[in-house]
């Protein structure tokens, strides 16, 4: 009930504002047309008698003004002008005449040729002719006169009655006051819907934002068909309602952010210990090996020579297990961490190869394996050079780990797209099961973890090669094939390499 009224108030302040605006721009005009429109109608009158009088001024140069044949043609315009007129010739005698008797018009003709009336008002005077306001006798009106002479001398004699325009004006001037009213009443009641309806937006805002008081943020303001300034209104409104919509839930998430903050870190200490497990056992078993096999070489279970060395070989292979599990995990923590720092530069990766290959001829030789560089050819790359040995050493490694069936293993690249080569070391072992594909690039998973203890695989290898690969912002990863399994991964050549494709 109160929105109603305050909605009738505005409106009744609005509307009476309007018609107070239209009703004193129309009083205005009543005035200014009071005072000028007499002027204006005399001043449009002189423009038509001269212009009645230039076209019978060009109808007597063209013979086409006197004679029984033009005399309908005249008499027309004289109507079309609203004025009387006659012509005389040298001899005072009526050539044309627009009325019948033509009398009254001659009389006053003379009159105006011959009388000394001082009340004459001249009001425009050239060589053809001359126009003044006068007032003839015998007659109460005043009357606008064109005196003037025709190209062939003839003497023309045009007048209008003042008190007919004025009477016109009058008449104007009533009717213009009665279109007045006329337009105020309208105004006034076709304001009233027009003022409701534009002020309808307003309290459509004024009740959205009760309900964001009450905090129901559901309710949205619709712009209008025709946009204007409340339209802008409602929908900062709308970004308003949105705003404290999302700080409240923020609000209300912070208290469940807590909880699963709690939730976040026991899961963070189950990964801890998890870790330090996986650690504690990759540790163990060569810690265990070493104690002992010195334990019996302390003891002296071993008299001769080559079992002692046997001993203190299997103590330095566990001692060498260890010391690689704990750089890889070094490696790894600066990786994750982002403590790594990149040294780019350009390299042979194919001489890297050869490096990597050449420290592990022994195990090659030990499992009878197969090695092959298929496309051996110059390859300059732009990368870390510690960081590339490290992923082509634990490829090779992995690949000397699970070798079986045929003990082959290949390596070569290839052109992927310019600028790219993919190095690939593929193994003749068994291709890696579906399940563990997505795992095998994950801290100490082992897909085979028989096969892994065989040969002292830490499982940290693969994560090295990924948190690498990662640093670098190069592709990398792992396909199976029909007789083995590939790893592969991506470096960017220099750009004066030149690398032969593989026949």
């Amino acid at each position: 009930m109160k929105s109603t009224q305050r909605s009738n108030k505005i409106n009744r302040q609005i509307v009476g504002l309007i018609v107070t605006i239209i009703l004193g721009s129309l009083v205005i005009v009543s005035i200014l047309s009071s005072c000028f429109l007499g002027d204006y109608y005399v001043l449009t009158k002189r423009h038509d008698m001269v212009e009645l009088y230039d076209i019978m001024s060009n109808k007597c140069n063209e013979g086409v003004l006197y004679g029984q044949d033009y005399e309908a043609e005249i008499a027309a315009l004289f109507d079309r002008f609203s004025v009387n007129c006659v012509v005389t010739g040298a001899s005072g005698e009526p050539l044309i005449s627009s009325n019948t008797n033509s009398e009254i018009l001659l009389n006053q003709l003379n009159y105006s040729m011959f009388s000394n009336d001082e009340s004459v008002d001249v009001i425009n005077k050239n060589d053809n002719y001359e126009i003044f306001k006068q007032a003839f006798p015998g007659s109460e009106d005043d009357y606008l006169v064109l005196l003037g002479l025709l190209p062939d001398g003839s003497i023309v004699f045009i007048r209008a009655t003042l008190s007919a325009m004025e009477h016109t004006s009058s008449i104007t001037n009533k009717f213009f006051l009665y279109m007045v009213l006329i337009a105020i009443l309208m105004t006034t009641v076709f304001s009233h819907f027009a003022i409701a309806k534009f002020t309808q937006p307003l309290f459509n805002i004024i009740d959205i934002t009760k309900r964001i008081s009450n905090f129901d943020f559901e309710a949205k303001y619709t712009p209008q068909v025709i946009y204007n300034e409340m339209d802008d209104l409602g929908e900062h409104v709308n970004e308003m309602s949105t705003t404290l919509k999302r700080a409240i839930s923020q609000l209300r998430t912070a208290n469940e952010s807590l909880k699963h903050d709690l939730e976040v870190r026991e899961e963070n200490e189950n990964m801890r210990k998890e870790f330090v497990s996986n650690v504690s056992h990759e540790l163990k078993t060569p810690i265990a090996l070493i104690q002992g096999y010195a334990e019996g070489l302390q003891e002296g279970i071993m008299e001769d020579e080559n079992s002692r060395q046997i001993y203190l070989d299997i103590i330095i292979d566990e001692a060498n297990k260890m010391n690689r599990l704990v750089r890889e995990m070094l490696i790894l923590n600066q990786l994750e961490a982002g403590q790594m720092n990149m040294d780019m530069v350009d390299f042979d990766v194919t001489e890297m190869i050869d490096s990597v290959v050449d420290s592990n001829k022994i195990n090659f030789e030990a499992q009878n394996i197969t090695y092959s560089f298929i496309n051996k050819e110059p390859c300059v790359v732009h990368a870390d050079e510690f960081l590339v040995e490290q992923v082509i050493t634990n490829f090779i490694s992995n690949a000397i780990h699970y070798v079986l069936n045929e003990n082959i293993i290949n390596v070569r690249y290839d052109f992927v797209k310019k600028g790219k080569v993919r190095i690939s070391v593929f193994n003749s072992g068994n291709n890696i099961a579906k399940k563990d594909i997505k795992h095998i690039w994950e801290k100490f998973y082992k897909a085979d973890k028989a096969r892994s203890r065989e040969y002292g695989g830490s499982g940290i290898g693969l994560s090295v090669v990924k948190a690498t690969m990662d640093l670098m912002h190069e592709k990398f990863g792992v396909e199976n094939l029909p007789n083995g399994v590939e790893f592969w991964f991506e470096l960017t050549l220099t750009k004066d390499t030149k690398i032969k494709q593989n026949s």
